[in-house]
């Protein structure tokens, strides 16, 4: 049985250390803070959609999460993933094709999709405003993850296979890993600590990190549902996901934050975002912040997955790159992750690591 140490008790971290106790390796994780405790991985909630444009490897990855995700949910006894559905606005004026390519893989892949007119969309879902929609792609199978949950249920399922936890901060050491200065090695050494992987090697082209905030308004009667899908509208920079508790509705401005930062207090929706909701969700327009925060990630120059061994230490591989969309795909990506591992196969070119200096 050989060993792993898998830096990184988040979302990406706890699937792959899950992945490799399932297959029978004894694995340590390592992270300074209790799973779901703190970071990103610890928020409410993530939207689960397929829909990638033309990229149909990720909309594949994440429809096979779909599937882990729902095999999380009876092994925890946990709702992990509400069913709500995803609605992809396509705006007049700043509609592109995405959502159309997007219907295209999907279909190709067998990933059940619809294209709803303005008419349809106001029949089925009365909280949407239609003004200026030419057309909506609808998944009925997607939904929204209860983020802090759902790594909560994944890190109990690594202790129940086995892994065990070191809290600490970590440090590279050339083969081995310092955790609060004590060193510790195994036969392979997966780094997955999200946005702080490019500081921690910055040797590597491991993206850079980025923030955005999202914003919880206060209002009750649009419960996160089959009625109440989430959304997205990528001409606009908008995305939202229905009231899951208290904290209310999430609004998402889709614009990059310099990370780390903090929202004004009180909160308040920026300007345009308002406007936004006064077209497409009415009854949004006017509801009050309740709270805001900020999520912090790692991006990349082609938002593509980051997986690669470390030059300089053939055992040390690095796993980054989620540029907003790891949480999703996390269980599909830390098998993928688990058998380049094994090298029974080898990571896509798309997701190389390279020098800092390679353009």
């Amino acid at each position: 049985m050989s060993t792993a140490l898998v830096v990184g008790a988040g979302v990406v971290g706890l699937s792959v250390a899950r992945e490799l106790a399932l297959r029978g390796h004894r694995v340590t994780v390592a992270d300074p803070n209790q799973p779901g405790e703190q970071g990103p991985s610890a928020a409410e909630s993530r939207i689960l959609r397929c829909a990638y444009g033309a990229r149909s490897r990720y909309a594949e990855l994440t429809w096979r999460s779909l599937g882990r995700w729902r095999e999380l949910e009876r092994e925890s006894g946990q709702q992990l993933l509400v069913p709500s559905g995803v609605l992809s606005f396509a705006s007049r004026g700043t509609a592109t094709g995405w959502e159309e390519r997007s219907l295209a893989a999907l279909r190709g892949l067998g990933v059940p999709a619809e294209r709803l007119s303005p008419r349809e969309v106001a029949r089925r879902f009365p909280a949407v405003g239609t003004e200026g929609l030419e057309f909506a792609l609808y998944e009925p199978e997607a939904g929204v993850l209860r983020a802090r949950r759902a790594v909560r249920a994944l890190a109990a399922s690594c202790r129940a296979h086995g892994c065990a936890f070191v809290r600490g901060e970590a440090r590279p050491a050339g083969a081995g890993v310092l955790v609060d200065g004590a060193e510790h090695r195994a036969d392979l050494v997966v780094w997955a600590v999200g946005a702080a992987l490019p500081g921690l090697f910055p040797e590597l082209a491991c993206g850079r990190p980025a923030g955005q905030v999202s914003y919880y308004l206060d209002s009750p009667a649009l419960p996160c549902g089959p009625g109440a899908p989430a959304w997205l509208d990528l001409g606009r920079a908008m995305y939202g996901i229905g009231a899951l508790s208290s904290a209310g509705v999430k609004v998402v401005p889709d614009v990059e934050a310099p990370p780390g930062v903090l929202p004004a207090s009180p909160p308040e929706l920026p300007q345009p975002a308002r406007a936004y909701l006064q077209r497409r969700f009415p009854a949004l327009a006017g509801a009050p912040v309740l709270a805001a925060e900020t999520c912090t990630y790692t991006t990349t120059e082609d938002e593509e997955f980051v997986l690669g061994r470390h030059p300089a230490a053939p055992t040390v591989w690095l796993v980054g790159g989620d540029s907003g969309h790891g949480f999703k795909n996390a269980p599909a990506w830390g098998s993928y992750v688990c058998d380049v591992l094994e090298g029974t196969t080898s990571p896509h070119p798309r997701w190389r690591l390279r020098p800092a200096t390679t353009r």
